[in-house]
């Protein structure tokens, strides 16, 4: 930890001492970090840091605790700080009236005692630097204060609190918020605050949400009757559910009524109209002849024979003349195809558990 000695009026300082007695405010302006060694030289004759680094901003000035003194409160960051350095200096500035020009009031230096202060790339909680130092009789003291950086003190953190909770109104806030009670009728919530004011909503009515008749769908298989109360049954397995009324086909579906199938046999009506083609070849002998065999006599004025049965008269054969070709009828039988079972009649599904509301 940084040992700093006492802070020491710069000739300036004690300059702006005594333009202050002629009625001009006396104003801090900012406290001012360094790096510089003092190397035994005088601290009164400076007017400003020997190698100056980074400002602390002043959050809050005491000039009424003690006397002849002021003690200033800032709070510095590392945030701009691009190297690393020992904050061995420290410099606190003002000017005479609003006007006037910024000077070094007041110095130390704390040598080979100051703490490190790393660069932005390590980022440090902002520090809070508190030095007093003699004002003398300078009238009129100020100091210019960036009040969005103000930082309370552990001590004035104690004290407040003390404070408030000794104030008997300390939480009359937070009690008149509170829940004082909550009560339910008839399905309607009351919640009264410690104040007294109260706010009713409606609580869950089973009959709101799942009235007689509705349809209760889930992949658990805890029964609503268990979530919710009521009486339930459990819908027949294998039943899908569709929209009552007439369909954009003309099928009326009536609420309750049941239907479809599972697997479903085709009846001769539901088959499709078809046929089935077959060809039937018979081999054809072409024309051909009868030989006939009788008796004949020979007519010395003709040429042709004469059938006849005498026991006298000569044998011989005689051929028909040609039929031409002919036609036979064939019967052709054809073989069945199929084993006319029923066929899956089911969409894509997945199974869940189902549940109807019966009171």
């Amino acid at each position: 930890m940084a040992k700093y000695p006492s802070m020491v009026i710069t000739k300036e300082g004690l300059s702006m001492i005594a333009e202050s007695q002629g009625g001009q405010g006396l104003i801090f302006t900012k406290v001012t970090l360094g790096a510089g060694d003092l190397n035994g030289g005088s601290i009164i004759n400076l007017t400003d840091l020997i190698d100056n680094r980074i400002n602390a901003n002043i959050t809050a000035i005491d000039a009424t605790s003690r006397p002849g003194q002021v003690t200033l409160t800032a709070v510095v960051s590392n945030s701009e700080v691009d190297a690393g350095f020992h904050a061995k200096e420290i410099g606190v500035f003002a000017k005479i009236g609003e006007g006037g020009t910024e000077r070094l009031y007041a110095y130390t230096n704390a040598g080979n005692y100051a703490d490190y202060m790393p660069d932005k790339t390590d980022p440090v909680n902002e520090a809070i630097f508190k030095t007093t130092f003699v004002v003398s009789n300078a009238q009129n003291i100020q100091a210019v204060i960036d009040k969005s950086i103000v930082y309370p003190t552990v001590l004035e953190m104690d004290t407040a609190i003390k404070k408030h909770n000794e104030a008997e109104d300390a939480h009359e806030t937070v009690f008149n918020c509170y829940v004082k009670s909550v009560t339910e009728k008839n399905g309607t919530v009351t919640v009264t605050k410690g104040d007294g004011s109260s706010t009713t909503f409606n609580s869950f009515k089973l009959d709101m949400c799942y009235p007689v008749g509705s349809i209760y769908m889930s992949t658990v298989a805890t029964s609503p009757a268990d979530l919710f109360g009521g009486t339930w049954d459990a819908m027949p397995a294998g039943r899908v559910l569709l929209a009552q009324g007439t369909s954009e086909w003309g099928v009326e579906y009536q609420a309750g009524s049941t239907g479809g199938e599972h697997e479903h046999q085709l009846s001769v009506g539901e088959l499709p109209s078809h046929k089935h083609n077959t060809t039937a070849t018979i081999t054809t002998n072409g024309n051909h002849t009868h030989t006939i065999r009788g008796i004949s006599e020979y007519s010395a004025n003709s040429s042709d024979y004469v059938a006849s049965c005498r026991p006298e008269w000569s044998r011989s054969d005689k051929t028909t003349l040609e039929n031409g070709s002919h036609s036979h009828t064939v019967t052709v039988n054809i073989s069945n195809s199929g084993s006319g079972n029923a066929h899956n009649n089911m969409p894509p599904y997945l199974a869940v558990y189902m549940w109807r509301r019966i009171g």
